[in-house]
């Protein structure tokens, strides 16, 4: 019989300190890339209230990934920001994207 060779475990990131310290406190989207392919996990109800506050919350979390490029020196905090938004434009008003996915559930610690 075959033996299927060890995988290393996925590599995840910590969750924020703030999170963990909070009162009150709910990951509400994960983004791997896992074999090449982009794989999401979201919880949808987040913002039934008001759907525009994902792209709200979009907008955020692009100006934290330019912030964390422009400390690694490559870019200018502006510049990355302006890369991100040129290709979150791109891509949100190109050919669509193929998606695919389930409901899943959370986990409580």
């Amino acid at each position: 019989m075959a033996v299927k060779p060890e995988r290393a475990a996925p590599l995840e990131l910590d969750p924020p300190a703030e999170a963990l310290d909070a009162q009150s406190a709910s990951e509400v989207m994960r983004a791997w890339i896992a074999d090449g392919r982009l794989h999401v996990t979201f919880h949808a109800d987040t913002f039934s209230h008001d759907v525009s506050e994902w792209g709200r919350m979009l907008a955020d979390i692009s100006h934290h990934l330019a912030r964390g490029v422009s400390l690694g020196g490559l870019l200018t905090e502006r510049e990355a920001l302006a890369a991100i938004t040129e290709a979150f434009d791109r891509g949100a008003n190109g050919a669509s994207t193929v998606t695919g996915g389930r409901v899943e559930g959370r986990t409580k610690h």
